[in-house]
């Protein structure tokens, strides 16, 4: 079964964010890598920007802190764009990785230029180990 996060689907982060994976002991996080070789794990970031908003805006960059809290992930976010679709535009990152100890993701950050010009928020999805 996988380790679920807590629902973090949101709009408005309250700060600071911390993962928390409901019933992940560390004594359970330890026999999981014990048995497996291989890792995932999903998150996707939403945002919605501002109606009157149709040109991109700037790239951000957003960082993903790993289990271990001794290394991070890193990548760049395109802007947000109003498209003709949906008013909500996804992008998703995936994680896989034999190095068992960078997950589950503990935290998450973006960081900006001060633009709060749109909404956004993440869905973090569970962590399978296999």
């Amino acid at each position: 079964r996988p380790l679920q996060a807590a629902p973090t689907t949101r709009f408005s982060l309250s700060l600071p964010l911390q993962l928390e994976y409901a019933g992940a002991s560390p004594v359970q996080l330890r026999f999981l890598r014990l048995h497996s070789r291989l890792a995932t794990q999903k998150v996707s970031y939403s945002c919605r920007p501002a109606p009157e908003q149709g040109h991109p805006q700037p790239e951000k960059e957003i960082r993903f802190l790993t289990d271990s809290r001794e290394q991070s992930y890193a990548a760049s976010l395109q802007g947000c764009v109003l498209d003709n679709e949906s008013s909500i535009t996804d992008t998703i990152f995936q994680f896989t990785t034999e190095e068992l100890s960078l997950l589950p993701l503990r935290d998450l950050a973006v960081f900006h230029n001060g633009d709060a010009s749109h909404q956004f928020g993440f869905t973090v999805g569970p962590v399978c180990f296999s």
